[in-house]
């Protein structure tokens, strides 16, 4: 069996190869019981972790520059180190946990609010069926004033029924379609990839979305949003069209048979299948480069302009769906994709990167 110390300073030291980072933990003081060393390892390589974004990445390895500065090995500094990586790493799934419980809300008022505006169309509905008997016209037309009402009603509870069908399916600030929709877009397009139809899921992500929050707020975050969503849509109605879909796209291109969708935070997905799906890679600079071009204008509470010119930019990863991917097949093209878009962030961000050679 391979030996898998190594000597550094004279003291033993886990993890071969590693001798110069073993002399520059001795160094900074840090224990040579197993524990805190492999934290430190484990920390050291968090750039090989693509279930981390990067913003986790740097906060997590800000707690290890904070531990090596204090120099505070102690039993309790090591489970605050432990705690603190914890809630760094869930934290992203708190927030969709906090969001889908916003939506859930948001649909309940609603499908209150509808219940409560039927009920008054209900008394209004008894109020006119008395009126038009006690009115002493000709029994034909109490009759047709009857039905004419309960026509009128029952055309607004279908509408209804359409309307509660729309909000399950979108989200609320950008008017995209939300996780529900993406995920059946999503098998959609499985059952047509496995009818011979070409399929391409994209990934983007808002560049450094957290610091445009933390420096402008959350309402210009939300318009940042809600651009990038319509410049998602646009460029989605152009590739329908045949129009401008990208690098060598132009007119008669073909239709991309697609569907947008706010896949959580500043994540958003695009769902391409046919002729679309050939040409993702083309799409998702398309987008890219759209967003790219707008310039937003910061205002102040009272809605003077405070700051102009300000830049934001996308980020995408595009995966194809192959042979020998059925199994599992959205797992495998959403992780495919995901993995691209962690390459498009770790190479300096606003560019699109494609997943290829992977079953």
């Amino acid at each position: 069996m391979a030996d898998n110390t190594c000597n550094c300073s004279h003291r033993q030291c886990t993890f071969s190869g590693e001798e110069r980072l073993c002399e520059m933990l001795d160094r900074a003081g840090v224990p040579h019981d197993g524990k805190w060393r492999t934290l430190v390892f484990y920390m050291r390589g968090l750039g090989e972790f693509s279930t981390l974004n990067d913003v986790q990445k740097a906060r997590i390895q800000q707690l290890l520059v904070d531990v090596l500065h204090r120099r505070d090995f102690s039993e309790q500094s090591y489970h605050d180190v432990l705690r603190a990586d914890r809630d760094i790493r869930v934290e992203p799934y708190e927030c969709r946990m906090r969001e889908a419980l916003q939506e859930t809300e948001r649909l309940a008022r609603e499908f209150r609010a509808m219940l409560h505006q039927r009920r008054g169309d209900m008394d209004k509905l008894e109020q006119d069926s008395v009126r038009a008997v006690e009115s002493g016209l000709d029994p034909a037309e109490v009759v047709r004033l009857l039905r004419a009402t309960f026509s009128e009603v029952r055309e607004q509870m279908d509408n209804d029924a359409i309307r509660v069908g729309e909000l399950t399916v979108t989200d609320p600030l950008t008017g995209l379609g939300n996780r529900r929709a993406f995920d059946t877009a999503l098998a959609a397009g499985e059952a047509a990839w496995k009818g011979g139809m070409a399929l391409a899921l994209v990934l983007f992500d808002v560049d450094r979305f957290k610091r445009i929050n933390d420096q402008h707020g959350h309402r210009i975050g939300d318009q940042v949003l809600r651009t990038v969503a319509e410049v998602l849509r646009r460029k989605v109605d152009d590739c329908n069209r045949g129009v401008d879909a990208g690098a060598g796209g132009g007119e008669g291109a073909g239709e991309c048979a697609s569907v947008v969708a706010r896949y959580g935070g500043e994540e958003f997905a695009l769902v391409l299948t046919g002729e679309g799906a050939l040409r993702a890679g083309e799409i998702a600079e398309s987008v890219r480069v759209g967003l790219e071009g707008v310039s937003f204008a910061i205002r102040d509470g009272q809605g003077q302009v405070v700051e102009h010119g300000v830049r934001v930019t996308l980020s995408a990863g595009v995966a194809h769906a192959r042979p020998g991917m059925a199994e599992s097949l959205p797992d495998r093209l959403f992780d495919l994709a995901d993995t691209a878009l962690y390459e498009a962030k770790r190479e300096g961000r606003n560019r699109v990167r494609v997943a290829v050679g992977a079953t």
